[in-house]
């Protein structure tokens, strides 16, 4: 490695180092119709979040139904949200839906109306604890003081009207708690949304049946999603029209929004339409151009718009443009070529070289791999890792060009695939790399997909009683704010929102695969597994459901998946037995019975003490060899040997397999880790040979054998058939 190359990789290092100065985070408090948990409704903070660039801000919900500006303070909810509170931070705040009311009665929720000092010493009739009740201007008032003092900038937002009407008017709340909001903003020299009369105007605007279409059935009070997503889209503009206030520059841009998938130096999939899409002005007339060919379309009422330029060959670079009115996005030095996503958990994460981001990183001989890895048509888009309630319309990223200079933040897999995709077919490679480390399958798949199978009931189930815990409870966030704000290095403290543990359904594919569904890929590539050790009786329903979603979504019944069975780890078993890795290797293996899949075998490339093993470059190999062949049409054998069918001979058994190649081979000597077994099922190491297309298999001790296994444990040290092209036999039992 060259001074220079050395020079600038530690640089880069370094500054991986380095503390990021922390994104600004903007809180939501309030009710339910800003947050709720009931089915058929739904509030606008939720879909509020998607109105935010996720590269600027983050955005928390911590509004809950049922509450009041009262209770959300003796619940110990305020407590909470302020032990996360930091300088720079936004504050959003809706009550007034639920206090009115009497004080002391069975909810004892309601504050005294207006926004007076005067306050009432009640015990409370629920739990007979003392408490004194203050006005609803009190309550707002201390949230925005003790906010200010931490630094936070509060907006205060009127509640959002009710689906009343009169005289052909909606119901407004200028009168109470609309116009005491108003004046303790006022008052108090904050923001102000005036929130009621804003969509009052606009449901007004609508009518009176449309306006109905926005709630939940013929509820009056509570939005379903549609009237959510209204709702919130009304808050960004609004949120966009505040004076001196800085929270608007966070939103994605009204006239004209693409996402983060779509930037310069980008590779877009060769042979196939090319999906460009992203949001406008309602109405707006959008064109996207590109090596000379243009298209072009409206944007919806809400905003959307999507637009299908014609196929190319593989080329470039060019410029793509898209325009809508007098705003333009120009994205320059593209390329088309081939596309694949890349996805899975930490083996898949893990990158090329060892960096402060991922120390557990670093392939075999990484630093000479960083500095030969001058690939200019080799490119990567690697999402950062987000995860969320609800699918997210853009995931942080940007297409990164491989050179020395960058290699080391590759996918170790991703570019060693890539790699051998583009010293073939001689055309640019786009690796668009969505993994996460020790996620589970289930956290990539749409919710929607995984309820409509019976056989997940009880994760979903599971998932529900601990988003319910967690909504109800504030401790947990209370305490983990009081962590943070102690953290000073070294592990950080767990975040305790289901919502956010790459363990739990949908949560990636809501904040990592929506966001780039549907960019034009060729295939899929997959690592993964580990996470799911506990549930590995349902893994093979659930890969069958991941496949079978994402061909769903980028609309490709025939979408190629090639997945990589789990390599060899932990120590080597001294007697013929498996374990749980055995039983997710049987496990991953049931997919290729789906027609356009194909399975990397890693059993000779693992490692006894560590669940990353180094050697990425045969795996990476191994998946471009699958692709080469089976998607490209390539000649030569794309798998290792896999069990076709046996044969019981006398005293032995015969083995036949599929993908032999030029025939089958004992690398290294003697074939090894065969196990055979009678009807007593006790299994015991066998000999074995190959003889012609087949394994033959036999014990001195087994007389009527009935059964053989190969490569049956977690780490099966001395397994060594192979084909001629070098490519190792999948692990199988003759009697699943």
């Amino acid at each position: 490695m060259s001074l220079r190359i050395v020079f600038i990789f530690c640089l880069a290092v370094w500054a991986a180092a380095l503390p990021c100065v922390a994104k600004p985070v903007l809180y939501i408090i309030g009710d339910s119709t800003v947050r709720n948990g009931t089915g058929g409704q739904m509030g606008w903070g939720d879909p509020l979040v998607d109105e935010f660039d996720p590269a600027k801000i983050t955005v928390i919900n911590r509004a809950i139904g049922g509450r009041s500006s009262r209770t959300f303070l003796t619940e110990g909810r305020w407590d909470a949200v302020m032990a996360h509170l930091r300088p720079g931070d936004f504050l959003l705040m809706q009550f007034g839906h639920n206090d009115g009311g009497k004080l002391n009665d069975e909810r004892c929720r309601a504050s005294i109306k207006g926004i007076g000092e005067e306050a009432e010493d009640i015990v409370r009739v629920t739990d007979q604890q003392p408490e004194t009740v203050h006005s609803y201007g009190w309550y707002l008032r201390k949230y925005i003081t003790e906010a200010k003092e931490k630094g936070v900038t509060p907006i205060v937002v009127s509640p959002i009207p009710r689906n009343i009407w009169k005289e052909g008017r909606i119901g407004r709340s200028d009168r109470d708690y609309g116009g005491w909001a108003k004046q303790v903003a006022a008052g108090e020299k904050v923001p102000f949304i005036d929130f009621n009369n804003l969509l009052a105007d606009r449901y007004e605007g609508i009518g009176q049946e449309k306006t109905a279409a926005l709630f939940a059935g013929t509820d009056h009070t509570h939005t379903g999603p549609a009237g959510a997503a209204f709702n919130a889209k009304a808050m960004a503009g609004a949120i966009r029209g505040l004076a001196d206030c800085q929270l608007g520059a966070a939103l994605h841009p009204a006239d004209l929004w693409l996402p983060s998938v779509f930037s310069d130096h980008m590779v877009l999939q060769r042979g196939m339409a090319i999906p460009v899409w992203g949001r406008a002005t309602a109405g707006a007339e959008v064109t996207a151009t590109l090596a000379g060919k243009s298209a072009t379309t409206k944007a919806g009422d809400d905003g959307t718009w999507k637009i299908e330029l014609p196929s190319l060959d593989a080329g470039g670079p060019y410029q793509l443009k898209v325009s809508s009115g007098a705003a333009t996005r120009d994205f320059s030095d593209v390329l088309v070529g081939e596309v694949w996503l890349c996805s899975g958990q930490s083996n898949m994460d893990f990158t090329l070289a060892k960096t402060a981001k991922r120390s557990f990183s670093g392939a075999t001989d990484w630093e000479k791999e960083v500095a030969a890895a001058d690939h200019p048509q080799l490119r990567t888009f690697s999402a950062e890792w987000k995860m969320n309630e609800f699918p997210q319309r853009d995931v942080p990223g940007k297409w990164t060009i491989c050179t020395p200079q960058t290699a080391g933040d590759f996918s170790a897999v991703a570019y060693y695939f890539g790699r051998g995709l583009q010293e073939r077919l001689k055309v640019p490679v786009g690796l668009v790399t969505c993994a996460y480390g020790a996620s589970t399958i289930e956290s990539w798949i749409r919710g929607e997909t995984l309820a409509a199978h019976p056989q997940f009931k009880d994760l979903l189930k599971n998932f529900s009683t601990k988003n319910r815990t967690f909504r109800d409870d504030p401790k947990p966030f209370l305490d983990y704010g009081v962590a943070l704000a102690k953290f000073k290095g070294g592990k950080a403290p767990k975040n305790p929102d289901p919502f956010q543990d790459q363990h739990n359904p949908y949560v990636l594919h809501n904040g990592m695969i929506s966001p780039v569904v549907p960019y034009a890929i060729r295939g899929a590539i997959w690592y993964q597994g580990e996470s799911n050790m506990n549930t590995r009786k349902l893994y093979a329903d659930l890969q069958q459901s991941l496949i079978e979603d994402w061909r769903d979504l980028w609309g490709n019944p025939d979408l190629p998946f090639y997945f990589v069975q789990l390599a060899a780890h932990k120590t080597p078993s001294v007697e013929p037995g498996g374990g749980q890795l055995t039983e997710m290797r049987e496990a991953q293996a049931k997919s290729l019975a789906i027609p356009h899949t194909g399975m990397v075998v890693t059993t000779d490339i693992g490692d006894e003490k560590d669940v990353h093993p180094r050697n990425k470059l045969d795996v990476g190999k191994r998946l471009a060899r699958l692709a080469l062949v089976k998607t490209y049409g390539m000649s030569g054998e794309s798998s290792g040997p896999i069990f076709r069918e046996s044969a019981v001979e006398g005293n032995r058994i015969r083995i036949r397999f599929d993908h032999t190649g030029g025939g089958l081979v004992a690398k290294g000597g003697t074939l090894g880790q065969f196990a055979i077994a009678g009807g007593d099922g006790k299994f015991v190491w066998a000999d074995a040979a190959i003889e012609g297309d087949g394994v033959v298999v036999s014990s001195p001790s087994v007389s009527s054998p009935t059964q053989v296994r190969y490569a049956w444990g977690d780490n099966p040290a001395g397994a060594n058939l192979y084909n001629t092209e070098d490519l190792p036999a999948a692990p199988f039992r003759t009697n699943p």
